[in-house]
């Protein structure tokens, strides 16, 4: 059946993280006032090291969730989309939260570095560390994120049957349904939480 991790699968995951994190350069272009290219590529670098843990979290869990009860494999694909719709919906929101949290928590008792998309002044070797520290509250975010949507799948795993619904038209087709679910569907998604997440963290 479906396979997350197979020579095609691979290559049309490489295809996916080129094309949507090209969007990124596109919306740096539009901005007013645009960012300094340092800072812009720090940020940027956040997304693409928690797109990286994000992306292999939702193949492992794609293939790790909706129970087993009946000795049934359940598909990955399926799961692969819900972890894409949900991420790149709600998801967001569970990111934002965090993120917001944190930047109440530094404020409130005067912690440096933690503001996302600041790293002040030279040295470079100083604007690394704040980016360092920023880095690890945006994995965090991505985990906190993670955890939620699973347990969501856990708590309601007959969201299943909406993702299969979903997928209907591609069943019997493995590779159509791969190309959907790990490129047409999620470029489409990815790029729009890209641009989110990027306001977010610059």
């Amino acid at each position: 059946g479906c396979k997350l991790l197979d020579s095609f699968a691979i290559f049309i995951q490489i295809c996916l993280g080129a094309v949507a994190f090209s969007t990124l350069i596109i919306k740096r272009q539009r901005e007013q006032p645009q960012r300094p290219l340092l800072i812009w590529g720090l940020d940027i670098s956040k997304q693409l090291m928690g797109g990286a843990v994000v992306h292999a979290l939702n193949v492992i869990a794609s293939y790790f969730t909706g129970g087993n009860h009946e000795g049934q494999h359940s598909n990955p694909c399926v799961w692969y989309f819900l972890n894409i719709l949900v991420d790149t919906t709600i998801g967001i929101g569970v990111v934002w939260a965090f993120i917001k949290i944190v930047h109440i928590i530094a404020t409130r008792y005067r912690l440096s570095g933690l503001q996302s998309g600041v790293y002040g002044g030279p040295p470079f070797r100083k604007q690394v560390k704040r980016w360092g520290k920023q880095m690890v509250v945006y994995v965090c975010a991505l985990l906190t994120m993670k955890i939620f949507v699973v347990l969501l799948f856990q708590l309601f795993p007959s969201i299943a049957v909406f993702g299969k619904w979903m997928l209907g038209w591609t069943m019997g087709n493995h590779k159509l349904q791969v190309v959907f679910v790990m490129l047409i569907f999620p470029l489409t998604m990815n790029t729009m939480q890209f641009w989110i997440l990027d306001t977010i963290v610059k």
